[in-house]
Order: C-alpha cells, then structure tokens, then sequence
C-alpha cells in the first residue's frame, strides 16, 4: 500500500493531537489537515471545570500543548469549523463554512457528549 500524501484528522482534542504528534514523530512529512469545531487550541477538559472556573489555575494552563509546539506540527489547522459531511467518492470532509479537506486517509475521532438518562435522577451518562 503506498504512503498517503494526506491524512485529515477530524476532532482537535487530546486524542487527536497525539494522532498527528506521532505521525510526524514516526516520519510522516506529508499534508496533515485537523479539524476541530472549538475555535482553541486542544485543551484539558477536567481542569477546565474545576481548576479553572473556580480560579485555582489561569486558563492558559490548560493548553495540551504550546501554541508554537502546535506550530511546529506543520499541520494546516482549521479551529472554529465543524465537519458537516463526508464525500466518500471525492475523498473530503464537507465544512460548516463551506470549505472542503481532501484526504488520503482518515481520522475521526470527535469524543462524546453526555446524555441524559431516563428517570427521576437523570443524570450525564457516557455515549462511548
């Protein structure tokens, strides 16, 4: 099978971020697309609602990575757009802006939301 020259990464998580980190680690030097609908750079979530919304850590310390060690990736990053659909024929994800990410091979890996479960205590369960 023959390297691809393109691989789109659809989610801007922790997950997807060490997706391209050991890509480009493992030698892969070509296109790498992500596309995450958060307009931020991947971020830990945990601390997020409870280290930093009740002020123990700036929101800055929450940053999986450095701005400029993302930079360093190579990756043609699209933050604030949601893949929309998928043009299995033509090899793209469609965008909620009406661009398109052409790919060789690819990722999806947009994690989970919660969701309610019925009953009288209905509380967050996980959709994994």
């Amino acid at each position: 099978m023959a390297t691809p020259g393109r691989i789109t990464v659809v989610g801007a998580c922790a997950v997807d971020l060490t997706v391209v980190e050991t890509l480009r680690r493992s030698g892969f030097d070509g296109h790498l697309t992500v596309i995450g609908e958060e307009p931020h750079l991947p971020y830990d979530r945990p601390p997020l609602s409870k280290e930093v919304l009740s002020g123990a850590w700036p929101e800055e310390r929450v940053q999986l990575r450095p701005a400029a060690a993302v930079e360093a990736l190579g990756l043609d990053l699209r933050l604030g757009v949601r893949a929309t659909g998928l043009d299995r024929t033509h090899r793209r994800v469609l965008l909620s802006d009406g661009s398109r990410a052409g790919y060789d091979e690819l990722v999806i890996a947009t994690g989970t939301r919660p969701r309610r479960l019925p009953g009288p205590r209905a509380s967050p369960a996980c959709t994994c």
